[in-house]
């Protein structure tokens, strides 16, 4: 397993090569539950067109490269997809520098491993991302200096609306401040469960719940793990450790004089970082974004950090710990 950076302004042949790759293993989950299960390629187009119209465009580029599959079209556009379930830690660093941390933990046989570099809407300049699903974000930047990283938020409610990462791909491509990404998602509907921390470049943080059955909730919080307000699914809660974690990153925020190095150090230790790949839920990698700087490291323990910015990309691939 890999984690493959590619620049590459507008999709074009470099994300033809990616879905190529990608789209067996993709194309196996979207039909999980039977094609009748998923929304008609019109109804796709028109929630997209009714939300999100700025991604039109990139939509029809990337449903022309992805071949005459309208399954792989209606994939693209996010719009009620099968539900997913991860782990994730987030915690904006206690330092004058706006600085986001983030742990991402899934299972490694279903993680896509894209790092990329584009310009798909550019209405504040390019994005940095985490790709998912190939048209949306796990976490990343962009050129204003918003940081964005998500988290599976603790409830198993699924209802209409769209998968988190095109939703953060649209807050990438179209705000640039924390309150202008507030304001998108709160109208954006979301299909599943999630947990948002945003953080732009002058420190304004929060963290955004969203549901499809419930009111969006805005908390100014710098921190978020696998719950909203409470525990609501005490099993997963066991399972991924979700106050326990929560825990940790608190404690690491309120010690006094904390450094960058002591913060990020602790990402690499239990109960933040995680080994139980067999178990599907191990942590993946490390990164972290300087929201001022425009640059992101990705780490792995004992390893040396992989650094990407906006003004030297390196297009290359490091292997995952897996």
């Amino acid at each position: 397993m890999e984690l493959t950076a590619i620049s590459e302004a507008v999709p074009s042949v470099k994300w033809q090569q990616r879905f190529t790759t990608l789209w067996p293993r993709y194309r196996a989950w979207y039909l999980r539950d039977a094609l009748d299960a998923r929304p008609s390629f019109a109804e796709c187009r028109g929630a997209l067109r009714t939300h999100m119209p700025e991604l039109l465009p990139v939509f029809e580029q990337l449903s022309a490269l992805s071949g005459e599959d309208e399954i792989a079209w209606r994939f693209l556009s996010q719009y009620r997809p099968p539900s997913v379930i991860t782990g994730c830690s987030i915690a904006v660093a206690p330092t004058a520098e706006p600085i986001l941390v983030r742990n991402y933990d899934f299972t490694p046989s279903f993680f896509e491993g894209t790092v990329l570099l584009s310009r798909w809407v550019g209405h504040h300049g390019r994005v940095v991302a985490t790709s998912e699903a190939l048209s949306g974000v796990l976490d990343g930047m962009n050129e204003a200096g918003l940081v964005v990283a998500l988290t599976f938020g603790g409830r198993q409610a699924h209802g209409d609306g769209f998968g988190i990462p095109i939703l953060l791909r649209y807050v990438l491509e179209c705000c640039a401040t924390t309150a202008e990404a507030v304001s998108a998602l709160r109208r954006l509907p979301c299909a599943m469960v999630q947990n948002v921390l945003i953080l732009d470049r002058s420190g304004d943080y929060v963290v955004v719940y969203l549901s499809p059955d419930r009111e969006t909730i805005v908390r100014r919080l710098p921190i978020t793990t696998n719950h909203q307000c409470a525990v609501e699914w005490p099993e997963a809660a066991r399972f991924n450790q979700t106050l326990q974690r929560a825990a940790a990153l608190e404690s690491l925020l309120t010690a006094p004089g904390t450094s960058v190095k002591a913060f990020v150090e602790a990402f690499h230790r239990p109960p933040l970082y995680r080994t139980d790949y067999l178990e599907g839920l191990g942590t993946l990698y490390t990164a972290i974004y300087y929201a001022a700087q425009g640059t992101l490291e990705y780490l792995w323990p004992g390893r040396p950090a992989w650094a990407q910015s906006f003004d030297i990309f390196e297009e290359s691939a490091r292997a995952l710990p897996v």
